[in-house]
């Protein structure tokens, strides 16, 4: 009785320093301290090669040092381990994405197809995967049609996710009619995002893009109220007033411009964008 007591107890223990580490690995790789967080996971899974956690954050630590090929191993491995973990499969259809972005054409052949088969199982074990649906969203997008591309597609998912978070389904509507030149229709999404939400903080990056693409169409004062309006919602933000110099100068406003990127570099002295606007304006 005694053996099997000290035994129990014993598990437990090794259960609870496992927890430990793998709390410990997540805090460094928190912290960007990737290399020991890499070490620390790698024991982890010396000692235990089916713990799926492990395996799924070591992917991570491995995708933030752009080791793309071993953190989709470790992805795979963690899947084997749990299948029925959404977030597993997203992070693997994400590493395989930077891994084709860093290939040959037939290495992205090869992968496309993978990577949508990723996204989809995302989906399809939990529904309500934002992060999910989006990238689904920007494969069919991107990808050419013989890799799997499909704006049809594209649209399909924009609209099923406006049922999960509806902010960000007609975000993703928006930028599927910019990509498409269908002004009219991108215009009436801008419109009702700004209507419900645009009073929100968070929500200052909405007229960024509202702003560049008023701008597109060379609607530039149109476009220099919706970068006042990024300003007052973010204004400890160099890119905020960088956007609106680029308002101003699409105007023909240099003086105003330069006023504008001047204030980007007050807030953030190394913001490069404007540094290199600047010099190039006042040569």
């Amino acid at each position: 009785m005694k053996k099997l007591i000290f035994a129990i107890f014993f598990l437990f223990i090794v259960s609870m320093n496992f927890s430990q580490d793998l709390n410990s690995a997540k805090n460094l790789l928190q912290n960007n301290k990737l290399s020991e967080a890499k070490s620390t996971l790698e024991k982890l899974i010396n000692n235990d090669k089916n713990n799926a956690e492990a395996h799924f954050y070591l992917g991570k630590t491995l995708l933030r040092m752009k080791e793309y090929e071993d953190a989709s191993d470790e992805f795979e491995a963690a899947i084997k381990i749990n299948y029925n973990n959404a977030d597993y499969h997203f992070w693997f259809a994400q590493a395989m994405g930077q891994d084709a972005l860093n290939s040959s054409v037939f290495t992205q052949i090869k992968l496309a197809p993978r990577i949508k088969d990723e996204y989809m199982k995302t989906v399809q074990i939990n529904p309500a995967h934002v992060q999910g649906r989006m990238g689904l969203i920007g494969f069919y997008r991107r990808a050419p049609g013989i890799m799997g591309g499909s704006m049809e597609k594209a649209y399909s998912e924009a609209k099923i996710l406006i049922g999960y978070d509806e902010k960000l389904g007609h975000s993703q509507l928006a930028n599927l009619y910019v990509a498409d030149k269908n002004n009219a229709k991108a215009e009436e999404e801008f419109k009702f995002l700004e209507n419900k939400y645009g009073k929100q903080k968070d929500f200052s990056g909405f007229y960024n893009g509202y702003g560049y693409f008023l701008l597109s169409i060379s609607r530039n004062d149109e476009a220099i109220l919706k970068f006042k309006k990024q300003v007052e919602l973010d204004p400890n933000n160099p890119n905020s007033y960088d956007s609106l110099g680029d308002g101003y100068l699409a105007a023909g406003n240099k003086t105003e411009a330069i006023a504008q990127f001047k204030k980007a570099l007050e807030v953030d002295p190394n913001f490069t964008a404007s540094q290199k606007k600047l010099k190039d304006l006042t040569k």
